[in-house]
């Protein structure tokens, strides 16, 4: 009861701990962001679809089915969704400011699987990060580094 009544104060005062959310949810999450931000241009190409299942494969640790059930349970909350509140709200609440920017990252590399980052997706991975309660600054510079590393990998073929 006492601990309770701690973490309540904690969180009041912002001393709240980092919550702990099941592994599988926390994966789900982050899988429908990727989905979403594949879908919001208003085509999703097999390149996108590929960066999915590698940023979950490498990110996350899945193996192939995990990937494919995390994909498709991701798919059909993004779907229904009303907007990514519920999904940021998971991941601001289970990582820390290392991995909300780990997060962010993989948003913009999902923006570029394609060679271009639009519109639509920078705006996108830009209130995805404020949601995530990363900073702009950290958010540019993370998109900027995507972009460098692009380039370097492109000049390396």
């Amino acid at each position: 009861m006492i601990a309770s009544i701690e973490n309540f104060l904690n969180g009041l005062i912002g001393n709240q701990t980092v919550e702990q959310l099941d592994e599988r949810e926390l994966n789900v999450a982050c899988a429908a962001l990727l989905v979403h931000c594949a879908k919001v241009d208003g085509e999703q190409c097999r390149i996108e679809d590929k960066k999915i299942r590698e940023i979950l494969s490498n990110s996350f640790d899945l193996s192939g089915s995990d990937v494919d059930a995390v994909i498709e349970t991701a798919t059909a909350q993004q779907e229904n969704a009303v907007d990514l509140h519920r999904f940021t709200r998971v991941i601001h609440k289970s990582m820390d400011r290392e991995g909300r920017l780990r997060v962010v990252r993989l948003l913009w590399e999902m923006a570029n699987a394609d060679g271009t980052i639009g519109p639509e997706e920078r705006n996108l991975v830009s209130v995805m990060a404020q949601l995530l309660d990363v900073e702009g600054h950290d958010a540019v510079a993370l998109r900027q580094d995507v972009l460098a590393q692009s380039k370097l990998r492109k000049a390396n073929e």
